[in-house]
């Protein structure tokens, strides 16, 4: 969906139009490809969107790749793996000279509470799973 950097304003227009469908759509497995586009519209009109806006956007469908593993029930390892890839931990890489201090720490703080609230859940199923391990063991005996 990205559009090469040479690319007309048709071929923008056209893959601006297919990226609001996919999100429109909510097609979870599309959104990589938005995300590349949206970073290629950064880097060729960066004025055009706030930096706390563009961050927003990107990291509310980077965290719609994470939610949808899970609700899809796929290993948590794989889960984390996508949180990593996602959210590293060295945080946001700011390239906007425009990004105030509140847009870093608002940015940084929602991803943050929402790699917390990721990892407690993984830590919370594995730790479920392991008391009804116990108890039917328990019933067993």
């Amino acid at each position: 969906m990205a559009a090469p950097p040479e690319a007309g304003p048709a071929a923008l227009r056209f893959a601006a139009a297919a990226s609001w469908q996919v999100v429109r759509g909510r097609r979870v497995e599309h959104f990589p490809r938005v995300l590349e586009f949206l970073r290629s519209l950064r880097a060729a009109a960066p004025g055009l969107v706030r930096y706390r806006h563009h961050e927003r956007l990107c990291m509310g469908l980077k965290a719609k790749l994470v939610v949808e593993l899970i609700l899809q029930g796929r290993p948590w390892a794989q889960v984390l793996n996508a949180l990593n890839h996602h959210f590293p931990e060295s945080g946001p890489v700011v390239r906007d000279p425009k990004a105030t201090k509140q847009d870093l720490r608002k940015i940084s703080e929602a991803q943050e509470t929402f790699c917390q609230q990721v990892k407690q859940l993984a830590k919370d199923s594995v730790d479920l799973a392991s008391n009804l391990q116990s108890a039917l063991l328990l019933t067993q005996r």
